[in-house]
């Protein structure tokens, strides 16, 4: 079965198309053992069948299996919603970081978050923080609730707009976040599955990709504690013209450069 699957896969242009097999098949068998009934074979290759057709289709594989490895987490997708990169385990890093060196009474709050990679990463690192997730999908915000679990406070928000007045004491101590920060001529250079199953609203940041951006500079102003930090994750070459909007609100701007030498996150103080 596995080496008729792979060449499936291979045929389909499907570059690792060994690992691609062995993560549908047991996707096929998890999707089994789960099931309201007992599923003899049939039933697996029934279902392998199905998932097989949807990645030949074109669908990514993290949402054709229900979840993204991220860190040492496995994170719950679904159809449609933005798939958490790999380059964004830098961000995750310095947001525990920050979140470590801003103190156990310190909110965290992951504004664009997604399925809350992010947010994960640091429920899990820093016990007993107050974790806050922000999105306009609410699709991928019941996905970021199920990966952080019941210690997540959820909003469904424009940017920053739509958090909770109530919030305002004390603010967050640390806001990160991954805007869309492609820009908008850029499309083309994007793999066709980012096209045809993300939400362009999760991957567009208007004509230079920072729209977002700036907005979530000049809103963090309102919502960040004294003394707190913010992350945001962009391209290197966007790094610049963001420092210096964020100098304009009053920021000191910094930059780290992620291991693929093309992420940049910005840290505002």
């Amino acid at each position: 079965m596995i080496s008729t699957l792979i060449d499936r896969l291979r045929g389909a242009g499907c570059v690792f198309a060994e690992d691609e097999a062995r993560i549908l098949l047991d996707a096929a068998h998890e999707q089994a053992a789960h099931a309201s009934r007992p599923s003899p074979s049939s039933d697996v290759t029934d279902l392998l069948d199905a998932l097989v057709a949807r990645r030949i289709g074109g669908e990514p594989l993290e949402q054709v299996v229900g979840w993204v490895q991220f860190c040492d987490l496995r994170l719950h997708v679904a159809p449609g919603v933005f798939i958490p990169r790999q380059r964004t385990v830098l961000l995750a890093e310095r947001s525990i970081r920050a979140m470590e060196e801003a103190g156990p009474s310190a909110r965290f709050l992951e504004a664009f978050c997604g399925v809350g990679p992010v947010a994960t990463a640091v429920a899990r690192s820093v016990p007993g923080a107050e974790i806050h997730l922000g999105d306009h999908d609410e699709t991928a915000l019941a996905c970021a609730r199920k990966n952080v679990g019941p210690r997540a406070h959820s909003h469904q928000l424009a940017c920053l707009t739509g958090l909770p007045q109530a919030l305002l004491p004390g603010g967050f101590g640390v806001i990160s976040a991954v805007p869309p920060y492609v820009p908008d001529a850029a499309a083309e250079f994007l793999p066709r599955e980012a096209i045809d199953h993300e939400a362009p609203t999760a991957l567009f940041g208007g004509v230079d990709g920072l729209d977002m951006v700036r907005g979530l500079i000049r809103d963090s102003r309102e919502w960040l504690a004294p003394g707190g930090t913010v992350l945001i994750e962009l391209g290197r070459e966007q790094r610049h013209a963001a420092a210096e909007c964020a100098r304009t609100w009053g920021y000191n701007a910094s930059s780290t450069l992620g291991d693929d030498e093309q992420t940049t996150v910005l840290e505002l103080r």
